[in-house]
């Protein structure tokens, strides 16, 4: 595993859409056989499992690859920034000064 897989796995997730896997037909929701999956498409799914009634699809957490993209790629990043502000104040009452 390298740098190029991982990424390219984070962006799989990040831009995963279900409409890859199912799509409503008369009614009835259908999936997409698996074997017709890119190997992108099937990184994403988190799992798949017969649940007696249906199918249930589950995909990565999208949320989480987007923010370790935008981490990785240092969008968003403000480097923090010093700066000083010089105030010369004049007429101020010396009481003040206390």
């Amino acid at each position: 595993m390298n740098e190029e897989s991982i990424l390219n796995a984070l962006q799989a997730i990040a831009f995963s859409d279900y409409t890859n896997y199912i799509w409503i037909e008369d009614g009835q929701v259908r999936v997409k056989d698996t074997r017709l999956l890119t190997d992108s498409q099937r990184s994403a799914i988190a799992g798949i499992k017969d649940t007696g009634k249906g199918v249930e699809l589950k995909l990565h957490d999208k949320q989480k690859a987007l923010e370790l993209l935008v981490k990785y790629l240092g969008f968003f990043e403000h480097p923090e920034e010093e700066s000083t502000v010089r105030v010369e104040l004049s007429g101020i009452p010396e009481d003040w000064a206390e």
